[in-house]
């Protein structure tokens, strides 16, 4: 990837310019061949919300960004200092301050980085309560790395940029570039997935369309937030090679490709201080080597100190956990440092030169600012697009799909996330859509716009298992806005030393094997009045209360189950409490006078009597959210034991799995049919329902490894996740790259993905035999559609050099160019290297090396699908 190097956020026009071309390209691209169909019925003249500007529009932004300078060193001087120290620090939830007299006003931002979040209260964290700020549900930023396609990070951006700016924001939180290291992770959904090359290529779009609607974008989280576990406190702690290599390169694309106009920084600490407040991250590198002129924000309510962070670049300080917004760092305790000449005057001009910069390019106070468009039907078609183009077919044996709909009569639907619906939780990424299309819904959609009577009957299977209560009951929620009970850990068994709080999915604790004493607690509500036994599965002492009742209070032994029978009446809400003191496992599960759930004989009897069988599983906001990492790589809900035993009565059984964040499958070898669709957004189940019947041709590509077991990804196998620090010790070793290393053969490997067309390589060519220092390579090959059905291919470039002084991959990510064919044609893939892309981060000379020798092309269809490769010489 060729990567520029400019100097003034002032040359922004060009790159609007470029973000208007892409935008028209990526228009005319996907409302013409978005999705191919084996099918005559499908659409492909959608309305897409692209457009270019015209020319009168290109002329007006290009006169507004070339007075920025100028009008900054106008305002600077008539700015008090008190003023000035304003400005750096937050005026409210969401925004900075206004100093009208000057025409500056106040600067707002809303969380979002897939859908402009409700509005949240001016002064708290309580939801304004507005009736007219729902906003377009995005497919998660996974599903776009998934499409492997700029112009669907076109797509993403444009809507985002343009609800952003309907609804009055200066700066939209997002995209997040976070590399996905650790499958337990609970952001891996929002980001680009585990390559540093792929979310590199496709940020640089999200940035550039956001920012064409006269909205700042903000890449996050800078840098190495790979975990939630501790996250305010966890200590980042790379080489410098690993953290040139793989953790900056996204960043880095934003800055020089794209020109964000914001950057947040990460919780965490790195080596030893708050990223936010780090020398070497913001000043050495973000601001120094890389030239960057736009804001560093910090996340809300993060761990500096007011003169590391003054004197170490951080611009805008937000969310402090502190009674006044006087009290922030860098707001009264700032004022007084400047005046005792502990920080130079100079320090705050520059945060306030940035800061004006950012507000004069988006034109907050140009009266024709661009006013967005929101909740459009345009808007509602691209994430339709996006999800759709994100599906990855994972297993396809015996071409159980596409199903055929003329031949389906009687299709039965099971899984957790056949009715889920997902935009309400997750975190600071929710969002209140005006609807949100669930697999069920779309199935059922699709056959009554066909006009076809097929009886789609929904089943939930019970476990043979004990079952802890299923949050379908639950009233409490986490911040995040999922459902969830809060577990409290003491480190005595009076509970009065309560050492740390949590929260989990279900009312179940492993202790695993250490004395504990916690208290787990939620608010339930019955749907049905009343008995109700409550049950409890334990191995230690337990107490389980209602309404502050003590029912039970005794040593639990697992062979037997303690039961106690209650009445409850129907949508009043009871207070549970349950405590465990052991080392043991404890679940509470309960039987109601309503049935949730199918018995094992009526499913598996209607699994082998179905047309087709279709299981939606996965995960939820549950278990992917922020804040908080799962406790394994586990399916919840024993979802494993549902699916083998489907799979052993109707073997064709789909397996469409929902998520964020790789999960074991342990029944993968038996499953014929498999797919992953991320989290969809509001238009999920339209676009699974015309992948899954043909209406569209399958074209994602995995944008993560699939590991078979935790225990085969590198954090978990070098013992290096915790709650104190993270030396990242597999160094640029990420990913693919370990398990390539390690001779590891995941369960689906990184850019696998199948499609209903099949397609060849032949034809590779390079520009060159050698290439000199400073020069580039072209490489091409043709690829064809040898099947009978239009669709699309990402050809994987991978690089490998052959004799290095350093540890280096055998493949690494180097270019990918998707390709739509029609059936039987040929096309042409290219991709340019660089310099650049042959080199390491070299610790000697601290900057990129590229070393003569010999490096190897390999083109495929996945990292282990190779089908072309050849040679060629670098010489200095």
């Amino acid at each position: 990837m060729t990567m520029k190097h400019r100097h003034k956020m002032k040359a922004l026009t060009e790159d609007i310019k470029h973000a208007l071309v892409v935008s028209l390209s990526a228009s005319m691209l996907i409302s013409t061949s978005s999705s191919f169909a084996q099918s005559d019925g499908m659409n492909t003249n959608q309305n897409h919300a692209l457009s270019v500007l015209s020319q009168s529009e290109q002329q007006r932004l290009q006169t507004r960004l070339s007075k920025v300078e100028a009008e900054i060193e106008r305002l600077l001087p008539q700015l008090t200092l008190e003023e000035k120290v304003s400005l750096v620090h937050a005026g409210g939830k969401f925004h900075i301050p206004a100093i009208e007299r000057l025409n500056i006003h106040e600067m707002w931002m809303s969380d979002g980085p897939h859908g402009v979040r409700y509005e949240i209260d001016r002064n708290s964290w309580a939801p304004a309560g507005w009736t007219n700020d729902y906003s377009t549900y995005l497919p998660p930023l996974t599903a776009v790395a998934a499409s492997w396609d700029p112009n669907m990070a076109s797509l993403h951006g444009n809507v985002l940029g343009a609800e952003a700016r309907h609804r009055n924001k200066d700066l939209i939180l997002g995209p997040g570039v976070n590399l996905a290291r650790l499958p337990l992770y609970g952001r891996n959904f929002e980001y680009m997935g585990e390559d540093p090359y792929l979310a590199a290529a496709l940020v640089v779009p999200t940035v550039k369309a956001i920012q064409a609607n006269d909205v700042g974008a903000t890449v996050k989280h800078y840098a190495l937030n790979t975990q939630e576990l501790n996250r305010t406190g966890v200590n980042a702690k790379p080489d410098e090679r690993t953290l040139r290599e793989v953790y900056l390169p996204a960043f880095e694309a934003a800055v020089k490709e794209a020109n964000v106009y914001a950057i947040m920084g990460a919780y965490n600490e790195f080596r030893g201080t708050n990223a936010n407040q780090s020398h070497h991250l913001i000043k050495t590198i973000l601001k120094g080597e890389w030239g960057y002129e736009g804001v560093l924000l910090t996340d809300w309510n993060v761990d500096i100190n007011t003169y590391d962070a003054a004197m170490n670049g951080l611009d805008i300080e937000m969310g402090t956990d502190v009674a006044s917004y006087d009290e922030y760092f860098l707001a009264t305790p700032l004022l007084n440092m400047i005046k005792a000449g502990k920080v130079p005057e100079s320090e705050l001009d520059d945060k306030v030169r940035r800061i004006l910069r950012v507000q004069l390019s988006i034109g907050m106070m140009d009266k024709q600012r661009l006013s967005g468009e929101r909740n459009t039907q345009a808007h509602r078609n691209n994430a339709r697009t996006i999800a759709t183009n994100g599906v990855v077919l994972l297993k396809n044996d015996g071409k159980v799909l596409p199903l055929d709909a003329k031949k389906v009569n009687n299709i039965l639907v099971l899984g957790p996330n056949a009715d889920k619906r997902h935009g309400f939780g997750g975190g600071s990424s929710e969002v209140k859509a005006l609807y949100e299309i669930s697999p069920l819904d779309g199935l059922k959609a699709k056959f009554k716009q066909a006009g076809k009577n097929v009886n789609i009957q929904h089943m939930r299977p019970a476990s043979s298992q004990f079952m802890p209560i299923p949050n379908d009951y639950l009233t409490t929620r986490h911040w995040t806005g999922t459902p969830s009970w809060q577990i409290n850990y003491y480190a005595d068994k009076q509970l009065n030393q309560l050492t740390s709080e949590s929260w989990i999915a279900d009312p179940q604790f492993d202790a695993k094997n250490q004395p504990q004493n916690v208290e787990i607690k939620a608010n339930i509500k019955p749907v049905e009045s009343g008995k109700h036994t409550l049950k409890i599965l334990a191995d230690g002492d337990v107490s389980l209360a209602v309404n502050d009742k003590v029912l039970v209070n005794k040593k639990a032994n697992p062979a037997n189950i303690i039961e106690y029978v209650i009445e409850l009446t129907a949508e009043e809400t009871y207070a549970i409490r349950l405590i465990y003191q052991g080392q043991q496992q404890v679940t509470l599960g309960w039987e109601t006078p309503n049935s949730l759930y199918n018995d094992e004989a009526e499913y598996l009897a209607a699994a082998k009597n179905a047309d087709a069988v279709l299981y939606f599983g996965g995960l939820s906001h549950a278990d992917d959210r922020e804040s908080i990492d799962r406790p394994d790589m586990k399916l919840p809900g024993q979802q494993d034991e549902i699916i083998n035993k489907l799979l052993a009565v109707n073997p064709n059984t789909v397996v469409f799995i929902i998520g964020g964040s790789a999960v074991e499958m342990p029944w993968a070898d038996k499953a014929n049919a498999i797919a992953w669709g991320w989290y969809g957004g509001m238009e999920a189940g339209h676009a699974y329902s015309d992948i899954l019947f043909g209406d569209a041709n399958p074209n994602g590509k995995m944008p993560i490894t699939l590991p078979k077991s935790l225990q085969d990804t590198a954090p978990i196998a070098l013992n290096d996740y915790n709650e104190t620090e993270s030396l990242y010790s597999e160094g640029v070793f990420i990913g693919y790259r370990w398990f390539e290393q390690q001779k590891i053969a995941p369960a689906f490997p990184f850019g696998h993905g199948l499609s209903y067309s099949q397609f060849s390589y032949d034809n590779i060519k390079l520009s060159k035999s050698t290439m000199a220092e400073g020069g580039t390579m072209t490489i091409t090959a043709d690829i064809t559609n040898t099947s009978g059905i239009d669709g699309a291919e990402v050809a994987q470039l991978y690089l490998h050099d052959v004799k290095a002084s350093v540890s280096r991959p055998q493949k690494e990510l180097k270019g990918f160019d998707k390709i739509w064919l029609k059936a039987g044609e040929t096309g042409q893939v290219s991709f340019t290297l660089t310099q650049r892309d042959l080199s390491f981060w070299d610790i000697n000379s601290n900057d990129w090396l590229a070393e003569a020798g010999k490096f190897t092309v390999m083109l495929g269809s996945s990292v282990e699908d190779i089908r072309l490769q050849k040679s060629f010489n670098y010489q200095k």
